[in-house]
């Protein structure tokens, strides 16, 4: 056998090794946490509360939440309450930001003069503002429609339950910035779970 012949032979072995090798590394390679999608209600879980305001600040003409650090239990309900008084609406980055995911026991619950409703979903052009966390182990999304007017908020409340410890970040995903609503540190903030 001619020297070129061995060269391309060992090529060919060499490049199905790699493939293989390759091929082994991402089977055996751990799978990504998934998201734990919303669950029915489990009455013996422990409930924790937790409640956030967005509001003007008369300083910066600004709407921001009221707080930027946030710690919540393990493997308790966490039932949040949002209230919004904020009248403008905001630009989705996606029409997929105007959907509930990632809640606990079914989408939030919105108050309104008519009285409490379950929303799945809110119009794309009705959302004011999010309270959001992506990462490997949360997937949370509850768009936040505007006050009726600036002494009339909206309210949404919802449940999560955490499983994972750790420090995440949850904020808002609405482009803000555009309308001058915000900065980065004026629409998120941290949440310690543990």
């Amino acid at each position: 056998m001619n020297d070129q012949r061995w060269f391309n032979l060992a090529a060919a072995l060499i490049a199905v090794a790699v493939t293989v090798g390759a091929l082994a590394v991402v089977a055996l390679a751990p799978a990504p946490a998934t998201p734990t999608p919303s669950a029915a209600p489990n009455p013996s879980i422990p409930t924790t509360y937790r409640t956030l305001t967005i509001t003007l600040d008369p300083a910066s003409g600004q709407y921001n939440y009221n707080v930027r650090s946030l710690s919540v239990p393990l493997h308790e309900r966490v039932v949040f309450t949002i209230t919004n008084y904020d009248p403008a609406t905001a630009r989705l980055p996606t029409p997929s930001d105007a959907q509930v995911t990632g809640t606990y026991g079914g989408p939030m619950t919105l108050q309104s003069p008519a009285g409490a409703s379950q929303v799945a979903q809110l119009p794309a052009g009705d959302v004011s503002h999010t309270f959001s966390m992506s990462d490997a182990y949360y997937a949370l999304n509850v768009p936040i429609p505007p006050a009726a007017n600036a002494v009339t908020p909206s309210q949404v409340t919802f449940a999560v339950v955490f499983d994972t410890p750790g420090v995440y970040t949850w904020g808002c995903v609405v482009l803000c910035f555009d309308a001058g609503m915000g900065t980065a540190d004026s629409m998120y903030g941290s949440m310690t779970v543990g």
